[in-house]
């Protein structure tokens, strides 16, 4: 059990380091959109789609990264006042009824949305028209990454209701 947090653990801060670099490639894409349009007066045809791409990557190859360091929203008002067990217990129950449907839901569509798209060969609608089926296989690849690192936040829940303590405390 412990290996296999390791390892969830270890693929999701990898990836989320990563990932964090492409908010520079962001900022050098929108800073030169800006001044393509503002100052020359000529905008590019590919700047504000490409821009939207690439935070999409982020936030999507984030998702694991966020719910290994609870980043994602929650009642932390009730959760902190109680004891790692009663937590663990909680993180069970959510991560049962609401996480792995919701996983499960996703990855489903998401591969359809995506098949559907690679069938087709799916290009934008602007004038630019780049291919955007290579890009919507990150859907499905980012909600399994998700799904794995669920699982790793699972096994830590029981690892809580075992122990009594938080796991790697």
């Amino acid at each position: 059990m412990s290996a296999l947090i390791k390892l969830i653990d270890s693929i999701s801060e990898f990836l989320g380091k990563i990932i964090s670099y492409l908010v520079y490639v962001l900022l050098i894409v929108v800073v030169f959109e800006v001044i393509s349009r503002k100052v020359f007066g000529s905008p590019t045809i590919w700047g504000f789609e490409f821009s939207f791409m690439l935070y999409a990557l982020m936030f999507m190859l984030g998702f694991g990264f966020t719910l290994k360091h609870k980043m994602h929203i929650g009642i932390d008002i009730f959760y902190s006042n109680m004891s790692p067990r009663k937590q663990g217990f909680l993180d069970l129950f959510t991560y049962i009824i609401f996480f792995f449907p919701f996983i499960y839901f996703a990855v489903v569509s998401s591969i359809t949305f995506t098949s559907q798209s690679w069938q087709m060969l799916e290009h934008s609608q602007s004038p630019w028209a780049p291919p955007i089926y290579p890009f919507k296989t990150v859907m499905p690849v980012a909600f399994l990454l998700l799904g794995f690192q669920g699982i790793a936040e699972f096994l830590k829940a029981i690892y809580k209701i075992k122990t009594g303590e938080k796991y790697g405390a």
